[in-house]
Order: C-alpha cells, then sequence, then structure tokens
C-alpha cells in the first residue's frame, strides 16, 4: 500500500470511526470524551457485594485449572472475545459471545468494514446494518491457522461455544449471530444459541438493570422465560463447568481488586486504560485450584463512562464466588487523533489500535498482545 492510500484510509476510518456504535452502545448514546482518559480508582461498593480493595494491585498469579480456562464479552467485547478465542484456542476452552460477530469480520476494511458488515449503525429501517463475511471469515481463519499466526483451528472442535441474541438488537444484527453460529458449528463446536429472547442489545443477567426490550446505557438487560427470571450466566456456565454450586445472592466472601493494566503494555495507544477489575473467590486465594473468565465489555461500558456496573451487574461475580472461578475484567478508555479513533472506549475488532493495525485479530495483534500478558499472568499459561 502507498505512502498516500494509508494515509487516505486512515483518513477515512477516523471520520467513520466517530460514527462507530462498536456494539456496546446505539447511534444516539452520548460520546466519550475527546481525549485520553485515565480511570481514576472506584471505591464505589454500590450494587456489588464484593469486599472491594481501594489499592491498585500488581495482577497476581494463581492456580488455575488449564481446562477450566473460557473467554466471554458483549459487542465489540464480543467480537473481541471471538478473536480471542480463535487466535488462542489452545489456551481457552469455551467461550460465551453476546452480540458479537465472525472472527475477523471487519476484515482490512476498518471501521468502514466494521459498520457496513458487522453492527454499530442503524439503518433507517431500525435495522442493524449487515453483510456476511462469513466466507471470508472461514478462508482467513484457515489461512492463518495454517500459516501459525493463530493456534490450530482444530482445537476448536467439541469446545463448549454459548451464543446470545436478542430478536430486538438493531445494533449488532441478529444474522451476524447466526453466520458466528454456522462459523463455529463450521469447526465442530459444541452450540448452544439464545436467540429467541425479545432482547434489545446489551448483556443479560439477573443482576441487569434494564427491561429486556430496553436499549441503552449501561447496556446491562435481565430477560425472563415464562414469567420467571432468566440467567443466561447460569446458562453457558452449565455448559462449561457442569453442575453448578448455587448462585451467592448474599455478600459475596471473594474480592473485587483494581490491577495495573500498564505493566502489560496497555496505554492509550491501544486505547485501554491504566486500571482493570479482578474477582477473587476467597478459596482461590488459599491455593485450591480454580477456573478462569477473561470477561470483556462493550463500548460504552469501561469504566469512566458507566462506573462498577458492567463488573456488578454482569452476574458472573454471584456464580465465580461460589464455584470457584477467578474473573478478569479488562477495560479499555476513549481515544482520539492524533492516537487510536475509538472515541466510545469500544475493544478493538477492527484494528484501530496504535491508528491501525492490520494484525489486530492474530496473536501479534497490539491489543491481543496486551490482553493475553494479562490471561498467561493469571494462569500461568506459558
Amino acid at each position: 500500500m502507498s505512502a498516500n492510500a494509508l494515509k487516505l484510509r486512515l483518513a477515512l476510518q477516523a471520520v467513520l470511526a466517530l460514527a462507530v456504535t462498536g456494539c456496546g452502545g446505539d447511534a444516539t448514546a452520548p460520546q466519550a470524551s475527546s481525549g485520553p482518559t485515565t480511570l481514576a480508582v472506584s471505591t464505589s461498593v454500590a450494587a456489588d457485594p464484593a469486599a472491594v480493595t481501594t489499592a491498585v494491585v500488581k495482577l497476581p498469579r494463581y492456580q488455575i485449572d488449564p481446562a477450566k480456562i473460557f473467554v466471554a464479552g458483549i459487542s465489540s467485547g464480543g467480537f473481541a472475545a471471538v478473536q480471542m478465542h480463535v487466535a488462542h484456542s489452545s489456551t481457552f476452552k469455551g467461550a460465551a459471545i453476546y452480540a458479537g460477530g465472525v472472527y475477523w469480520c471487519a476484515g482490512l476494511e476498518g471501521a468502514a468494514g466494521a459498520l457496513a458488515n458487522c453492527g454499530g449503525q442503524t439503518l433507517p429501517t431500525n435495522q442493524a446494518s449487515y453483510n456476511s463475511t462469513l466466507a471470508a471469515s472461514i478462508a482467513y481463519l484457515d489461512a492463518q491457522s495454517s500459516l501459525g499466526t493463530i493456534d490450530p483451528s482444530s482445537n476448536l472442535k467439541g469446545q463448549p461455544v454459548y451464543l446470545w441474541s436478542g430478536t430486538q438488537d438493531t445494533v449488532v444484527n441478529p444474522r451476524e449471530m447466526a453466520d458466528l453460529n454456522s462459523e463455529y458449528q463450521h469447526y465442530g463446536a459444541n452450540v448452544r444459541f439464545d436467540n429467541a429472547f425479545p432482547a434489545a442489545h446489551g448483556w443479560e443477567s439477573p443482576n441487569g438493570e434494564l427491561p429486556c426490550g430496553t436499549l441503552g446505557s449501561p447496556y446491562m438487560v435481565n430477560c425472563t422465560v415464562n414469567g420467571a427470571v432468566y440467567d443466561s450466566v447460569k446458562t453457558w456456565l452449565t455448559m462449561f463447568l457442569g453442575p453448578l454450586s448455587p448462585r451467592n445472592n448474599g455478600k459475596l466472601t471473594g474480592t473485587l481488586s483494581t490491577f495495573d493494566q500498564t505493566e502489560f503494555g496497555a496505554s492509550p495507544n491501544v486505547s485501554m486504560s491504566s486500571t482493570g477489575k479482578i474477582f477473587v473467590p476467597k478459596t482461590c486465594t488459599q491455593g485450591k485450584t480454580c477456573g478462569f473468565v477473561l470477561a470483556m465489555h462493550g463500548c460504552l461500558q469501561a469504566e469512566s463512562l458507566i462506573g462498577n456496573r458492567w463488573v456488578t451487574e454482569a452476574g458472573i461475580n454471584e456464580w465465580a464466588d461460589t464455584n470457584r472461578l477467578v474473573v478478569l475484567y479488562p477495560d479499555t478508555i476513549a481515544s482520539s487523533a492524533p492516537g487510536p479513533t475509538n472515541p466510545k472506549a469500544c475493544f478493538d475488532w477492527w484494528g484501530y489500535a496504535n491508528q491501525y493495525d492490520p494484525n489486530y485479530a492474530l496473536t501479534s495483534g497490539l491489543q491481543m498482545s496486551v490482553l493475553y500478558a494479562m490471561v498467561q499472568r493469571v494462569t500461568g499459561r506459558p
């Protein structure tokens, strides 16, 4: 690519990325701050009965069962979670994806491809823009698997995968999630696809503050089945772990800590905050072998924008507390030119890191490398 062509592409992406709701928000949601943001350490424990440490700690290592390492994400975090799962399928043994899409969905088209093909743009018809990239995704995945730039695709066979797509989602088209369902089945994954709930765009859990069909911040919804509260997290954790100990609906015995992300390379260059959160059950601090979940928020769900609501309303900690699961919540920041153009603090699923990263979906991806280094620290993976 010529220098002039690259400049033109970056300029176009900068304009288009300003419009990207990026999955986590809608076209009417407020813009994030215009420049890089550094998170302050939160001392609020509202809506979170876990003990909270207010000091920023160095991310510890725990005794993690290598057969119980999973990734989950919503929207931009869902697209990024697919990337993490596919690229590091030797590490991750299952995935839970809410309103995400196929691997490498944006291709090398940057924000333009993300908007037109994958999600983040609501059309006048009140449907999300969509053009299938399934065939291109499978071809790219196969090529990269052969080249060794990602883990072998054969690892996906038999792995449990949970997919969520609300019928009222106007941000990520349900057809995109249907493509993801087809993709995982193509590679032999064991898929459960919840796609019949009249849900708007968001993460579903009993802790979600919005009714199922409501679109808006913080994009945390709760749905029902025959009048009873549904718990999608219970569904996928049962897939991953088998029968569960009861959910802790009271005061959690585990601790929610703020950890330093900068030692892993987090910076405005990759649109990541200086700090993230980690929830650790008490038994996991006592040397017991535990499982692990990497949980990734959507656009407009960074702590600088909605506080601890993603961490406390996701409904993962309540199960983790009684089922020995360490949960890592990495965090992003909003960023703008001259750095990466990411005004709504999305995870990188179209290559914005350090202005443009063509390897964003590979193990060598800039943001991917930061995230995986955190996973390596906690789990002891090589």
